[in-house]
């Protein structure tokens, strides 16, 4: 199951100002961007059955039809207790209220990309029908990462051994009468 939140702005300021977790405003700007293509990318592959967009403000403005919703979904039967982690907000930046968020580094046009992504994720319905042709694209990367991730063991392995050959040589280098040199 994947979740598309497509409200991003409030989220931006906490990212970027109150955990540092991108290094500027245009770092946070095209994390999400990519991370909202993604979603937006599986929702065309797979449809309604398998992903299940949620607005953000959904969230905020009507919790429990929110959280009724999403369980719904799956299945799952709804408890009330899964409105206790919503109690506490957290992706609210603790900032002045005179604080500008504005980076004047920001590219504008990165800075609209976004928001028209945002506004058409608002306003448009949830993509119904399923494309096996891009499922299988999406299922072909999935597979390349998972082989690539599968062998960094090995790799790693092989890297040490290297590691441990070259310092036994460098060892045996200046371990020579001549110190290494000549």
């Amino acid at each position: 199951m994947q979740i598309a939140l497509s409200t991003f702005f409030d989220k931006l300021r906490f990212y970027v100002f109150s955990w540092n977790r991108f290094a500027n405003e245009q770092a946070a700007y095209e994390y999400w961007l990519r991370r909202v293509n993604c979603c937006v990318e599986a929702e065309q592959a797979y449809g309604l059955e398998v992903v299940y967009r949620m607005h953000y403000s959904d969230v905020i403005e009507r919790p429990k039809s929110a959280m009724h919703a999403l369980l719904d979904f799956p299945g799952e039967p709804y408890s009330g207790q899964c409105l206790e982690p919503l109690v506490q907000r957290i992706n609210s930046a603790n900032v002045p209220v005179d604080f500008n968020p504005s980076d004047p580094s920001t590219d504008l046009t990165t800075v609209e990309q976004a928001r028209q992504l945002s506004d058409k994720l608002r306003s448009s319905p949830q993509q119904g029908r399923a494309s096996l042709k891009l499922a299988e694209k999406l299922e072909a990367e999935f597979n390349q990462r998972v082989e690539y991730f599968g062998g960094l063991g090995t790799k790693y392995s092989e890297a040490q051994k290297l590691i441990a050959k070259l310092q036994k040589e460098f060892a045996l280098l200046n371990a020579s009468p001549a110190g290494g040199r000549g």
